[in-house]
């Protein structure tokens, strides 16, 4: 204990006698001491020194504690350390960040500190970018405007993404909110700590909001779409995803008004006119939304806009917005184009043997009717990969046929059979006859949706690929690429394999009838 006791007493003693000198030299020297390092024995020091105050040493001023060259009981100055004989003491590690004008200069901030200087935001100045003065009256005045407000919140988070990036931690978004806050204290609301509109940190199972969180959602999910690439085989995509670029405006509307509505149509069916008015405000953000999460199933999407299937003319709606030139066409170009198919399948197959129909065709509606019937027979049944197996699996002409069109007899209970569907969805639903069906539905995740005519199912269906962002059915995927590209006129090979050579053959041949009579 003597032989530890021994060094320890005079090195504490040390630190008390040099802070003292060190005193004393920078009022002598006004605090010009660079470069000098002291040097003493631990033996000069006895029980009898008596500590003074002084300023906090810094690095410099803390060196070897013993020195085999000193002389005992003298204190000495020296311009450069001197080599060590013996073992040298580690300056202590807390020293560095501790020190005073006169030795050193100033101390480097922590990281929490550069952190913190980070996070700090003027909004005056952000704002200021924009060069309009109205709008820092309107701050001033606590009265903003919607489009007022969206450019301040867009402004400010441009800001915040050029410092921090689309992933700011939660400190940052929450200093920005309360530096606008309080430098416009006419912003702050009566809810929490004042600035939770502006940003609410996550808590619980509820995610991070107000009009910070939203713009930056809302820019990271639309870079994420324009980023996004055509899918792997391993993951499927639609057709609307492979081949057709939906470059949707960014909507007018804000985050949270959308927000709002969507939970408003969750609930409600009538009145008819703003259910129609509020599917129209949402469709660009409910289309956005169905494309980029991609782990969400039909069901779940079907869950999240009801108002889809169960309100009349909401399927039209969206695809005419998303698509306006494609919405008409199938109305447009079948009446001038099912008898050239039907002459066209009379020269190629026994169609009526295969669906086993021997009646007439006194209508034109019938006529119609059978030739929405035979599509699926025109092209080759589709084929998929077997898991696990070599070589594809080949779907049957039946298979092909059901796929698309599934015909029941008058008097089926169709709650039933929705329940005992296990087969892909969507697909059409005939009730009746062939050429004369009685009720004609669009079938999707055991829901119906009412067409009326087997013409206005056929849309629906194609429709709804689109607006659910969901692939064909594998066994009549050639039959769908047929109306895709013709009758539709989307994609016409525009990032999709090519198309089948009876597709081709097909469209050939109807756009060469369709030019016959300009010829004459």
């Amino acid at each position: 204990m003597k032989e530890l006791i021994k060094p320890v007493g005079p090195r504490l003693k040390l630190k008390k006698e040099l802070q003292s000198l060190v005193k004393d030299e920078g009022s002598q020297n006004e605090g010009d001491t660079s470069g000098t390092t002291y040097f003493f024995d631990d033996n000069s020091l006895d029980s009898s020194s008596t500590a003074r105050s002084s300023p906090v040493l810094n690095s410099q001023s803390v060196s070897s504690c013993s020195s085999p060259e000193s002389t005992p009981g003298v204190l000495t100055q020296r311009s450069q350390p001197l080599p060590s004989t013996s073992q040298p003491s580690t300056p202590r590690s807390h020293s560095s960040s501790l020190g005073s004008p006169g030795l050193g200069g100033r101390p480097s901030p922590s990281p929490s500190a550069q952190k913190r200087a980070r996070a700090d935001f003027t909004i005056r100045e952000i704002i200021g970018k924009l060069e309009d003065d109205e709008l820092l009256a309107e701050m001033e005045a606590g009265l903003l405007s919607y489009k007022s407000r969206k450019r301040i919140v867009n402004t400010m988070v441009s800001h915040l993404i050029e410092l921090h990036g689309k992933f700011p931690r939660t400190d940052v978004k929450l200093a920005m909110a309360r530096a606008l806050t309080s430098e416009f204290p006419q912003f702050e609301n009566s809810d929490g700590e004042g600035y939770q509109a502006w940003f609410a940190p996550a808590i619980g199972g509820h995610d991070s909001s107000g009009f910070l969180e939203n713009r930056l959602r809302n820019v990271r999910r639309r870079d994420s779409h324009k980023a996004s690439k055509p899918p792997t085989v391993m993951v499927p995509k639609s057709p609307l995803v492979s081949t057709v670029d939906l470059d949707l405006p960014e909507d007018e509307l804000a985050d949270s008004d959308i927000a709002a509505m969507t939970t408003w149509l969750k609930f409600h069916t009538s009145p008819t006119q703003q259910v129609e008015e509020m599917m129209r405000k949402t469709c660009r953000a409910r289309a956005t939304l169905i494309r980029t999460e991609n782990e969400k199933t039909v069901a779940e999407i079907i869950k999240e806009y009801p108002r889809l299937i169960d309100v009349p003319g909401m399927i039209e709606q969206d695809f005419r917005i998303l698509f306006p030139t494609s919405s008409d066409s199938l109305f447009m170009k079948w009446p001038v184009t099912y008898e050239s198919i039907l002459t066209y399948a009379d020269k190629q197959i026994s169609w009526r043997e295969i669906l086993n129909f021997s009646g007439k065709l006194d209508t034109d509606e019938q006529k119609s009717n059978m030739t929405v019937h035979l599509l699926p027979l025109l092209f080759p049944p589709g084929m998929k990969r077997k898991d696990g197996k070599k070589g594809p699996k080949h779907a049957s002409t039946e298979d092909a046929c059901t796929s698309f069109i599934q015909v029941e007899k008058v008097g089926v209970n169709i709650p039933a059979f929705l329940e005992a569907v296990k087969k892909c969805q969507p697909f059409i639903l005939a009730v009746g006859q062939l050429e004369s069906p009685e009720q004609v539905f669009v079938v999707v995740e055991r829901q119906t949706v009412d067409c009326g005519s087997l013409l206005k199912g056929l849309d629906i269906c194609f429709k709804l690929f689109y607006i659910l962002d969901m692939t064909y059915p594998w066994e009549c995927i050639n039959l769908w690429d047929f109306v895709q590209k013709f009758i539709y006129g989307l994609g016409a090979g525009k990032g999709r394999h090519k198309s089948v050579p009876s597709v081709s053959l097909l469209i050939n041949f109807l756009t060469s009838a369709a030019t016959e009579p300009s010829k004459e």
